[in-house]
């Protein structure tokens, strides 16, 4: 059977779409006075790009500029300042995504609240993934039995059951995505049929998203969110917590990284203590 070029899912069709849910950009007047509204379609891919490695050094627009625009058209997936052809740092955002699920979302959820537009008046966030779910049902190149860990807490999903989503958590949606897409297809130029039909060209002028993906599928559809967790990494031992209860004239002692020694040898009026206090440091005694 002939597999149908378009639509595809690729970088350059998946970044397309996720332009469209971006939050409002600056006026001209803004960017004519030296503004930046951190929306530039090279400031968007640097933002999916640490997704994949958040220790990814930003290079500036203007080097980006060009062929951040030549990714988003399809015409190309690799260039210097690209990690999607580097085996070792695809396979690493693999394993996180398998392994260490809480650490790749954390990525995506910056990505979120940092770029897209989550407000309840337009829903960019629902079209969005409305629009990813009809260019994954039509892409004929994605068998019905593949699987996307798009569930809230990375579970796995196939291509036949995405039509029968009712609540997606943005992020993990958008993370199951975009994994698929950095390990699966790294021929970016699969997409450039689709993105000429959804973008025509203008004569060289700006080239205009003009295609409908997601009408009229997954009604209803409920969007959540989810929240990064911070991961603390420390070799000390566990300490147990110890709660008192109904003992209110009973101080509670607290054990401390730096404690202090109170040495009772002196006494004031009506017998009451006065505490010498020394203060140790790295186990010396601090010298007044």
């Amino acid at each position: 059977m002939t597999i149908n070029e378009y639509p595809r899912l690729c970088g350059g069709t998946f970044f397309t779409l996720v332009l469209q849910a971006l939050q409002q950009r600056m006026n001209a007047r803004e960017h004519y006075d030296g503004d930046s509204d951190g929306l530039s379609d090279p400031e968007v891919l640097v933002g999916l790009i640490k997704v994949i490695n958040p220790a990814y050094t930003d290079p500036g627009k203007e080097r980006l500029k060009t062929i951040v625009n030549n990714y988003k058209r399809c015409e190309s997936s690799t260039s210097t300042y690209f990690p999607f052809s580097d085996d070792q740092v695809v396979a690493a955002f693999d394993r996180t995504v398998r392994t260490d699920y809480q650490t790749a979302l954390n990525g995506m959820v910056e990505f979120v609240n940092d770029f897209l537009d989550v407000s309840k008046a337009v829903h960019k966030d629902a079209n969005l993934v409305r629009a990813l779910v009809d260019l994954i049902q039509q892409d004929q190149s994605i068998e019905s039995e593949t699987e996307f860990y798009v569930g809230q807490n990375g579970e796995k999903k196939k291509k036949a059951a995405l039509g029968d989503l009712k609540e997606v958590c943005l992020p993990s949606f958008l993370l199951g995505v975009w994994h698929f897409v950095v390990v699966n297809r790294k021929d970016n130029s699969v997409g450039k049929k689709t993105y000429d039909v959804w973008c025509p060209s203008a004569g060289g002028g700006q080239r205009k998203y003009i295609a409908h993906m997601g009408e009229g599928i997954l009604e209803g559809l409920t969007i959540s969110y989810a929240d990064t967790v911070e991961k603390v990494e420390t070799d000390a031992e566990p300490v147990e917590t110890v709660i008192i209860e109904d003992v209110p004239e009973q101080p509670v002692q607290q054990t401390v990284n730096n404690p202090f020694v109170f040495n009772f040898n002196q006494y004031g009026n009506n017998g009451t203590q006065i505490g010498h206090v020394e203060n140790y440091f790295g186990g010396k005694k601090k010298e007044d």
